[in-house]
């Protein structure tokens, strides 16, 4: 073996040797595969893979209160304007206190929901509200929107007195807002209502 590399610092230089080696390998693997990582399928995704887009939280303010979600868009296929939507709502709900009104004469006391409330005729085998259709031709009233669920009609009663609700698309006054502890209609920003015994 040649002397002068005999009278080398093996020992310094080998492990500073095997470091360098090391960082040129995790650089070199880094920028081969920059962008290359993905984050873990959405929860419940099915089939190939859909990744979600990360959107960072944000800093909520002391004090601060849950904010209302406005009504989702309208689509261009639904007819008329937000007030003339309004109006059929209101209009639908004095229809409905009507046939409540003629099923209570008929039968002696309101289709009762033991006081708990429901959608009014969303789910034909399920809501009371449905025997509207036994009264009034062409059954209960339906949401001009279209979405029975998140946009139509609510019923309450324990037989004795009825409260029908409906969330409308323009803002109201404090005074015309229905009061209620139900959490799903303290999320709609426009409740109306109207109650008889």
């Amino acid at each position: 073996m040649d002397p002068r590399l005999r009278a080398l610092r093996w020992d310094v230089i080998a492990p500073v040797g095997l470091l360098a080696a090391a960082l040129v390998a995790v650089l070199g693997f880094g920028l081969a595969h920059a962008g290359d990582a993905k984050p873990p399928p959405l929860v419940g995704a099915l089939g190939t893979p859909v990744r979600g887009v990360f959107i960072a939280p944000t800093a909520t303010p002391l004090g601060a209160g849950p904010t209302v979600l406005p009504r989702p868009t309208v689509p261009a296929s639904v007819p008329g304007t937000p007030a003339e939507r309004d109006q059929v709502r209101r209009n639908e709900l004095l229809i409905a206190l009507d046939g409540f009104r003629k099923l209570k004469a008929r039968d002696g006391s309101y289709p009762t929901t033991h006081n708990n409330i429901q959608t009014l005729c969303a789910f034909k085998k399920l809501d009371v509200g449905c025997k509207l259709s036994e009264v009034i031709p062409g059954g209960a009233p339906a949401d001009p929107l279209g979405d029975p669920i998140q946009d139509g009609f609510w019923y309450q009663s324990d037989g004795t007195y009825v409260k029908l609700y409906a969330s409308l698309e323009q803002p109201i006054p404090a005074s015309e807002r229905c009061p209620t502890d139900n959490v799903d209609l303290l999320k709609k920003p426009n409740l109306i209502c109207i109650t008889s015994q």
